[in-house]
């Protein structure tokens, strides 16, 4: 069976018109996509979208730097917050009572604070307080001072405390 050439002609024109059709519904099919993506109140060039993209990604750099360069002043100024704590309680006098009189201990990471004493007697009560400047003090310390000062800068986590 051989074809004459009108008819392979009409396969051809049929065939043609099939991919005519179906590049005009693949078109159509583009187009609905396209207005669905760019709905919306403002239709905005890809360009634009790109530079908004840009300006934000920028604004969020000049953020982090700032918070990175705050951090870093933070971390500076901490070492100068109370971080050591001592207490110790005791009983200066032999008349008996309780552990109601203490020395307490509040350093930086400097080793720099003060120490708080409390004597309390049946009659009265005497507050003291010395100046610890980097571990150093220029008034002699008691036992009980130095104790506290030692329980400051042991570090024990909270959970060891009783």
């Amino acid at each position: 069976m051989v074809l004459q050439l009108p008819t392979i002609t009409l396969i051809l024109a049929g065939l043609a018109l099939l991919l005519a059709g179906y590049c005009a519904w693949q078109i159509i099919s583009i187009n609905k996509l396209k207005k669905a993506f760019f709905a919306g109140g403002k239709a905005l060039s890809l360009e634009s979208v790109i530079y908004s993209l840009k300006q934000e990604l920028q604004n969020s750099r000049e953020q982090e730097a700032a918070l990175v360069q705050g951090l870093s002043e933070l971390k500076t100024k901490v070492t100068f917050a109370v971080q050591k704590v001592g207490l110790v309680r005791f009983n200066p006098f032999n008349d008996g009572g309780g552990n109601f009189s203490f020395s307490l201990a509040l350093l930086d990471d400097h080793n720099t604070g003060i120490i708080i004493t409390s004597m309390y007697g049946r009659e009265q009560n005497r507050v003291y307080t010395k100046k610890i400047d980097q571990g150093k003090c220029e008034i002699k310390l008691t036992d009980e001072e130095q104790q506290a000062v030692s329980k400051a800068n042991d570090k024990l986590p909270i959970s060891n405390f009783k």
